[in-house]
């Protein structure tokens, strides 16, 4: 019983039933500004007014999935990489900056999440409407029907207290079960909103690698991974392997070196 209890007094309940309630109307705001964005700019492509329009569509993308990475991990506690001010490879050159936009896997990841927000939210939305009702109903319906109000359910008119008894059993169930059910369903949108919105960049893993690199001097895999995890956070975006094959893209571009002391790898800063 203290299994179906406890969500009660979770705060984490009400965060996440939040944000399903939220899915339906960021859902409409985000399909909308980016399939709208899309598909002006694409329209107007033959006029040449469609590439800026294109360009701050993906900016507004950009933004947008901010904004939807903030509340996955306000709301759902979903494990997202920190970063800190923008900061990339191309950084004070323009046109290297947009082409970092355009062709970067993570725009367009975060786009296809924003369109799919509409359904998905859509379907959050109305999970937890129907489990909210489902567990009121049954308690609000002999008050409505005790105060002289008929209650329709189809061809059914419940006018009688005993009559409108009939569903109370249901909400009984649902306020025992709701929670949890809400609890697990928040799961999906957690795990859809990390693989799709919480993905590092090959070119920010390089970055922190040499920023840790140059701080430290020398310093293993494993020292790497904590220093990196202290930098992003922990999560499926930061793994050994992700870590491992940093390194050696690094090694083979020249950038650092590798020495085996004591059984174990050592890198450092190329010189």
């Amino acid at each position: 019983m203290s299994w179906l209890l406890t969500p009660y007094v979770e705060r984490r309940t009400c965060r996440v039933l939040f944000y399903l309630l939220l899915g339906l109307p960021l859902g409409i705001l985000d399909f909308t500004i980016v399939v709208t964005g899309f598909s002006l700019g694409l329209g107007l492509i033959v006029t040449l007014l469609g590439i800026p329009v294109l360009v701050v569509t993906l900016l507004v993308v950009r933004s947008l999935a901010a904004l939807e990475r903030g509340l996955a991990v306000s709301l759902l506690d979903a494990p997202m990489p920190r970063r800190g001010p923008a900061r990339d490879r191309d950084s004070g050159v323009f046109w290297a900056r947009l082409r970092g936009l355009v062709f970067a896997r993570r725009t367009w990841e975060e786009a296809g999440y924003l369109i799919l927000r509409l359904p998905l939210g859509t379907l959050d939305f109305s999970i937890a409407v129907t489990i909210i009702a489902l567990a009121v109903s049954g308690m609000v319906m002999p008050i409505v029907v005790a105060a002289g109000v008929p209650v329709s359910i189809g061809s059914w008119e419940i006018d009688t207290f005993v009559e409108s008894l009939v569903y109370l059993p249901v909400s009984v169930i649902f306020l025992l079960v709701g929670p949890r059910l809400v609890l697990a369903w928040s799961g999906l949108s957690r795990r859809l909103a990390t693989a799709l919105l919480g993905r590092l960049e090959p070119y920010e893993s390089k970055l922190a690698v040499v920023d840790v690199l140059a701080r430290t001097g020398e310093a293993d895999g494993f020292l790497i991974l904590d220093e990196l995890e202290l930098r992003f956070g922990r999560g499926p975006f930061l793994t050994p392997t992700h870590v491992e094959a940093t390194l050696l893209a690094l090694e083979s571009l020249g950038q650092i070196s590798a020495r085996r002391e004591n059984g174990r790898t050592l890198y450092a800063l190329a010189r």
